[in-house]
């Protein structure tokens, strides 16, 4: 049985620092109900697109449900009401304070349902002099001090920081907001209580950024940055490769082939290598540039150094381990079949995380959901279509 089977989450929130949590929610057993505006989650215009799907949606929106409520008018804030009240999880990311004022905070929302736990996602949290600022994956990124230091760890502070290809800030919010959600869970299977729950974009890249953060704060602000060069990418003649040389002076030395460094005096004691880290890694890279990646890959391994090819997508999602780890799932798009999406990380003994289906077409679900509903006749949900406060599928 997956393990939150008869857990309902009610998503309201949108791109990718929400609906991520409540893929992995839903991945593992939850019935996600993805709440749309008559327009659509903004992710489904994305490009690339196959199957009527944008990458992003599909992505993070597999295996949900999709109602189509127009959150604008009354009768549709009192539907999500009703949805809330038959929910165990109510997930929103609007601008802090937007979901009260419309009528879906948690003051609203836990008197339809007390033992709601309804969680906010925002970029700055609820309260405080910047609780209302807008904010993107790359703002927190260079507020949180990662791009600092990035910047900083090779050298490079006189040049823009070159940022992140990926939503780093997006995607570490959705999983703490997934861990806040399964412990408010288990705290009210215990207790009975629901729960709010103020999770900070900001909050959660802070944490991710711990280990240079607390060096800064140990060393009395001298240490600035990461460790500068410990791990540096080498370049050889047919790619590049991350490998620990710092954490394995010795073995890189047998590995290279300059066991005479061994005895010089500038790496005679652990702290004496770090201090003329950057001779010995100048050293590292003269003798990988004449070299391929297999002629390393193949030394590293015999040496017992821990090293990884710097691959492209196509090496990724054609790599041996993350097929044999199922990280790759198909999901069937219309017109199109069988479509990879990239899978949730949980392996469990009992069996492992998956998507339940496709991401839904707009409003897929509206029927289905509504209908459900104690008060819902079908004169009703006949006069709320027809006013356009919800919207079906387009067949």
């Amino acid at each position: 049985m997956p393990m939150l089977q008869g857990v309902r989450v009610l998503d309201l929130s949108r791109v990718i620092s929400g609906p991520f949590c409540s893929r992995m929610l839903g991945d593992l057993g939850a019935e996600v109900i993805k709440v749309e505006t008559p327009s659509g989650e903004p992710t489904r215009k994305a490009t690339p697109s196959r199957g009527g799907f944008s990458s992003l949606f599909a992505q993070y929106n597999a295996g949900k449900k999709s109602v189509c409520i127009d959150l604008r008018e009354a009768d549709g804030i009192a539907l999500v009401c009703e949805l809330a009240a038959q929910s165990d999880v109510f997930l929103e990311n609007f601008r802090a304070g937007l979901a009260s004022e419309i009528g879906v905070g948690y003051a609203t929302i836990s008197q339809a349902n007390p033992g709601i736990i309804y969680c906010s996602i925002s970029g700055f949290g609820q309260q405080g002099e910047d609780a209302g600022r807008p904010a993107y994956t790359d703002i927190i990124q260079a507020l949180a001090g990662l791009d600092y230091a990035s910047q900083n760890m090779y050298g490079n502070e006189t040049q823009a920081p070159h940022g992140y290809p990926a939503a780093i800030a997006d995607t570490c919010t959705s999983l703490n907001a997934a861990i806040a959600i399964l412990a408010a869970l288990y705290h009210r299977e215990q207790t009975g209580a629901g729960q709010y729950i103020d999770l900070s974009m900001l909050d959660a890249m802070v944490a991710s950024n711990d280990s240079t953060l607390q060096r800064f704060i140990f060393s009395g602000g001298k240490e600035d940055a990461p460790g500068p060069i410990y791990r540096p990418p080498l370049k050889l003649k047919d790619g590049f490769l991350a490998a620990s040389i710092g954490l394995s002076f010795n073995k890189t030395m047998h590995a290279i082939g300059r066991e005479d460094l061994l005895t010089d005096p500038r790496f005679s004691t652990p702290q004496l290598q770090r201090d003329n880290m950057g001779v010995f890694v100048e050293v590292a890279r003269a003798w990988a540039a004449t070299k391929t990646v297999s002629e390393v890959s193949t030394l590293f391994a015999a040496n017992d150094i821990p090293f990884g090819k710097v691959n492209s997508s196509q090496d990724v999602v054609s790599s041996r381990v993350v097929n044999e780890r199922q990280m790759l799932i198909d999901v069937d798009l219309p017109g199109e079949g069988p479509t990879a999406v990239i899978n949730t990380p949980f392996h469990f003994s009992g069996g492992r995380s998956a998507p339940s289906g496709p991401p839904p077409a707009l409003g897929a679900h509206t029927r289905e959901l509504l209908t459900g509903l104690p008060d819902m006749s079908s004169e009703r949900f006949d006069r709320l279509l027809a006013s356009g406060v919800i919207r079906e599928a387009d067949t």
